[in-house]
């Protein structure tokens, strides 16, 4: 867990792989459909590609606190660039709302902004979180 954070770290790496999965299905489907026969294929193989349903992310998100659902939205106005440290954003979310799980959804970079927050948060460069097919993992062993 990084310092600071009540939600465990490798939480919020699987909320992120989850919503990039998320967002990735429902930019497919609201795709123009009217293109050409090559770009439907293209387009029907991305939305089957790793779908996630709305229940898998439910089930992470509804398992977690009003603290951990609290960082999860400081992190996310952190990485908007919106607040700078987890003191002043989780201030913020103190006055404000905690973002529910629609609200992450309807945000198709809300998984950036996380990946952003947590790498500052925790102190790691780059990008914390990559999806990399399964034989990219087996051989970066």
């Amino acid at each position: 867990m990084s310092v600071g954070l009540e939600v465990n770290d490798d939480t919020v790496r699987q909320l992120i792989v989850y919503l990039r999965k998320w967002h990735a299905a429902e930019g497919a489907t609201g795709q123009n459909d009217g293109s050409n026969d090559s770009d439907d294929i293209h387009d029907e193989l991305e939305m089957h590609k790793g779908h996630v349903d709305k229940a898998d992310l439910e089930g992470i998100y509804n398992n977690l606190d009003v603290s951990e659902k609290a960082d999860i939205s400081a992190l996310v106005l952190i990485g908007m660039e919106e607040e700078r440290t987890l003191k002043e954003a989780r201030q913020r979310i103190a006055r404000e709302e905690v973002l529910g799980l629609d609200d992450l959804l309807e945000m198709p970079l809300s998984p950036e902004y996380l990946a952003t927050a947590l790498g500052q948060v925790s102190g790691e460069n780059g990008n914390v979180t990559r999806l990399r097919p399964r034989d990219d993992v087996k051989s970066a062993q």
